[in-house]
């Protein structure tokens, strides 16, 4: 049997390895300190990293210097990994991407700055598909290594899953915060649209992009949250309305993940919660479509500059994004714009009497293999509406872990993460 977890040793497992309120409560009442925190997660790093690949870049040095100004805040002396698409100063930004730029970075990105001024300290960069696209990584799945971690945040779900630190950046422009988090048995949380800073990011498709945060529990999410947004963490709600909302995909959702949704409900059910059908809206089977058109397009162009410099350095699935999205026309790309923004208006209808919407986060556990990152469409209907959306491990008879997803009106953060807090300890 391990130890119980303690900010200021190496953890012996992942479920060994204390999460970010342990760390941040325990800096802050001076059981621990910020470098035995850091020390702790290096050492987790060196023993496991190199079976896990999920590091591109460590920066001990930086780490460990910054550790020792005795940082302070709403997470001190919490260690973090940033997905390599997000700035970090004095770390290159790659990209994942022969492309990318080697030269380190001047500054942080303004997701990274903010942790920085709430105290906590960042470790180094965690590998990300190229562009934050398709192509695949070699990071491992800690929790099923025969199976994908996800894409495009693997590295930063491996690290979080693996134990190697509590807290980590993504990016999710489909789905990349919230399917490798399924995929890897962990917490991951995508703000609404522009609510943390995507300064010092990589474009991939701006009128998606959104950074998001990996955890392994729910009130560590909302911990970091809460000091990226200067706001009170959130607190546990009462027995929420959750709305069961049933899209086109739904038959994209294999018998397996569907019994064990089903019978997360009933525990949901079971435990206080009222949970009521909700239908979409008129057409909303569309939407896909018009998210892949939006998406190549934007693509195509925020890349035009890779495009046009280094195209021979740019891998076969980012290449084909490109052409497709070069051969999208301008009508085209505003029309499924101008339909994706007439369904936004209509979102708020659809939480009317609930508090949060409830789907799985995908249609099954991680794909066999590590070719394909797994299908991110029940994700993206929600990236692109710009609504915060959660996913959390899902008790499930399965060969890999499952994700329940939660979504939340636009801007209401604090309350899908009060309504995730409930949720999490009903499933418990």
């Amino acid at each position: 049997m391990s130890r119980p977890a303690s900010p200021d040793r190496a953890p012996e497992s992942a479920t060994d390895a204390p999460g970010v309120v342990a760390i941040r409560d325990a800096v802050r009442a001076g059981r621990a300190s910020a470098r035995a925190a850091v020390e702790a997660c290096l050492a987790r790093i060196a023993a496991r990293d190199g079976a896990v690949r999920a590091f591109v870049e460590v920066g001990a040095e930086a780490a460990l210097a910054a550790a020792a100004t005795g940082p302070s805040g709403p997470l001190a002396g919490v260690p973090f990994a940033v997905k390599d698409v997000l700035d970090v100063a004095g770390l290159p930004t790659r990209m994942g991407s022969r492309a990318g730029d080697p030269r380190p970075a001047a500054r942080d990105a303004g997701c990274v700055g903010l942790a920085r001024l709430a105290g906590a300290i960042p470790l180094g960069k965690t590998v990300t598909a190229e562009f934050a696209g398709t192509q695949p990584t070699p990071v491992l799945n800690p929790r099923a290594t025969s199976r994908t971690p996800g894409g495009s945040s693997s590295g930063s779900a491996a690290a979080v899953a693996d134990g190697m630190v509590p807290l980590a950046f993504g990016t999710q422009t489909g789905g990349s915060v919230l399917r490798p988090a399924a995929f890897c048995g962990i917490v991951g949380f995508k703000p609404s649209f522009g609510l943390y800073p995507v300064a010092g990011m990589k474009p991939a498709a701006h009128s998606f992009d959104t950074v998001g945060i990996l955890t392994r529990s729910v009130a560590d999410a909302a911990a970091a949250h809460a000091a990226l947004v200067s706001e009170p963490e959130a607190e546990p709600a009462q027995a929420p309305t959750l709305g069961l909302f049933a899209s086109h995909l739904q038959a994209t959702v294999a018998p397996q993940t569907q019994a064990a949704f089903d019978a997360a409900l009933s525990r949901l059910s079971a435990a206080g919660a009222r949970i009521v059908p909700v239908a979409p809206p008129p057409g909303f089977e569309r939407i896909t479509e018009h998210r892949a058109t939006i998406n190549a397009y934007e693509r195509a162009r925020d890349l035009a500059g890779e495009w046009r410099a280094a195209r021979e350095d740019l891998s076969p699935e980012t290449l084909a994004v490109c052409e497709r999205g070069f051969a999208i026309s301008a009508p085209d790309y505003l029309a499924a714009r101008e339909a994706v923004d007439a369904f936004r208006e209509r979102c708020a209808g659809l939480f009317s009497g609930v508090d949060a919407l409830v789907t799985p986060t995908t249609p099954g556990p991680a794909p066999e293999g590590h070719a394909w990152a797994g299908d991110p469409r029940l994700q993206e209907l929600w990236t692109m509406l710009h609504l915060p959306s959660l996913s959390l491990p899902m008790p499930a008879d399965a060969p890999a872990p499952l994700g329940l997803q939660l979504i939340g009106p636009r801007y209401r953060d604090r309350a899908l993460l009060s309504t995730a807090l409930w949720a999490e300890a009903a499933l418990a």
